[in-house]
């Protein structure tokens, strides 16, 4: 069931980059209260108008314990993920307070930096990217291990704005293993920047050693009835290429 529930929200992507991204808000939540035992789910995503204390976008509650577990999930292509969009941009902030544009391989300087209130509070979103391959027509549910990652970082890099084209880059830090191997960055972004240009990112090929895979699959597009624009298809199918985990408890 929840690889036809993904194949059908993964699908939506004919129908443009925000559609799909709510319809997993939704699909989701509605997985959980009909086929998940013991837990409820309740779409916070637009209740509080994303002013949200730990930008999610569905609350689990175990029925239990009454444990609320809040989930941020990231509808993304292979490549680039957003994993917090921090629109205080208290990050950007402390880093550029604490290194300014020097950028340190002072793994005491680092440790500090990453014990920060606004680096350690991110350890209670639980993100949930649910990562799509459009040519491939394959997806996988990942997590980003954040604990692994912030004890991987030796080094930080500045790397100021800069101009391609008419366009200018935003500055950004950049956090790297040992071996020079990208973790990933913190974006600056103030006031008049959209959701894209701020927070912490990483991304799926790149930081690849810092991911953890929970479920892995593929879909396809159906071919509509002959009395539908063969050209706008819109109903999809998911099949399992592993067996389904219950991919709810990665914390």
């Amino acid at each position: 069931m929840i690889f036809s529930v993904l194949g059908n929200v993964f699908s939506m992507r004919i129908i443009g980059n925000k559609t799909h991204g709510d319809l997993a808000e939704i699909a989701l939540t509605e997985y959980v209260n009909q086929f998940i035992d013991g837990f409820t789910a309740k779409h916070t995503g637009k209740e509080k108008f994303r002013a949200k204390e730990f930008e999610e976008d569905i609350s689990i509650t175990e029925t239990s314990t009454k444990e609320e577990i809040p989930i941020s999930i990231k509808t993304y292509g292979v490549g680039p993920l957003q994993l917090s969009t921090n629109k205080d941009v208290s990050m950007f902030s402390i880093l550029q307070k604490e290194i300014g544009k020097r950028g340190t391989n002072d793994v005491g300087k680092i440790r500090e930096i990453l014990d920060n209130k606004c680096f350690k509070d991110f350890g209670s979103v639980n993100v949930l990217p649910l990562i799509y391959n459009e040519k491939e027509m394959k997806f996988r549910v990942i997590v980003f291990d954040l604990q692994k990652a912030y004890s991987s970082v030796k080094k930080i890099k500045f790397l100021p704005s800069r101009k391609i084209g008419r366009k200018k880059t935003f500055p950004i830090y950049k956090f790297f293993d040992s071996k020079n191997n990208y973790i990933f960055e913190v974006r600056y972004g103030d006031a008049k920047a959209n959701a894209l240009q701020r927070g912490m990112w990483t991304h799926t090929e790149n930081a690849e050693p810092f991911f953890k895979e929970l479920l892995a699959g593929g879909y396809k597009i159906n071919e509509p009835p002959h009395y539908f624009n063969r050209k706008n298809p819109c109903f999809s199918q998911g099949y399992s290429q592993k067996n389904t985990p219950a991919f709810f408890r990665f914390r």
